[in-house]
């Protein structure tokens, strides 16, 4: 079972571009741990905590354990519908 430990810290205003960064990231890439998608999307591993919350608390990922009972984030079906609506139409447009 995986434990939550609850942050203090909440994000007070969301940039959309690194939530755009997280979603794409993965969308692509299925099944990340945490450090890998602070890694990928170029972000400080406590900034990345940070908007990852917000996401499982907007139902956009879960928090799934792999088979070392490592935890690994996941998109949900809400995440990928907003990459499809969203942010797959915004990268045709830039």
């Amino acid at each position: 079972m995986i434990q939550k430990i609850q942050n203090k810290k909440e994000r007070r205003r969301i940039d959309w571009s690194i939530v755009r960064r997280l979603v794409t990231s993965l969308y692509y890439n299925s099944r990340m741990k945490k450090t890998h998608i602070a890694t990928k999307c170029n972000l400080g591993y406590n900034k990345c905590r940070l908007y990852l919350d917000w996401m499982e608390m907007m139902e956009l990922i879960e928090r799934e354990a792999d088979e070392d009972q490592f935890e690994v984030i996941v998109l949900t079906e809400k995440g990928k519908s907003l990459h499809n609506r969203k942010f797959n139409e915004m990268s045709n447009v830039v």
